[in-house]
């Protein structure tokens, strides 16, 4: 039987501006192994709302998905920080050593396998995914109202 949430109490407590703040403090745990798994869970939202799985009311779903929409802002102007940051080695001296440390500190930083910068590319699109299968999960909200508008229209009741 599919989940099916409306907006009865949609959009009680802190808001979601308290959402976003709490989700930046949350991210600053996240690493490769972290996001693997919320990007497979993400992935398994996806397929359950196509599936019918899972509905939710528009105006449930829009207070989350202007939250989702929010994060990826942050998420990008994120990145474009770390990348003009990380586009300058570090100023480690001027012996081989220091300069060795700072260009292996410079690309693991940004383009290393479970940096900051992938991290940051792989939650950009777990929130993406998320907000793809609200809109999902409306439409077939939308589609099973009407489908039930319908019946009682024609008196097949």
């Amino acid at each position: 039987m599919p989940i099916t949430w409306d907006d009865a109490g949609a959009g009680q407590g802190a808001g979601a501006g308290a959402g976003v703040g709490a989700a930046a403090v949350a991210m600053s745990g996240l690493d490769k192994g972290s996001m693997d798994k919320m990007a497979a869970e993400t992935r398994e939202m996806v397929n359950s709302a196509r599936s019918g799985g899972f509905r939710v009311s528009e105006n449930a779903a829009e207070p989350i998905r202007k939250t989702l929409a929010e994060m990826q802002t942050q998420v990008d102007e994120l990145r474009g920080d770390l990348q003009v940051r990380f586009g300058v080695e570090p100023q480690l001296g001027s012996h081989s050593y220091g300069q060795n440390v700072a260009k292996h500190q410079q690309k693991a930083a940004a383009n290393a396998p479970g940096s900051a910068m992938e991290v940051l590319k792989q939650l950009r699109q777990v929130l993406a995914d998320a907000d793809k299968a609200l809109e999902i999960a409306v439409r077939k909200y939308r589609e099973n109202e009407e489908s039930a508008s319908g019946t009682f229209r024609n008196g097949q009741v």
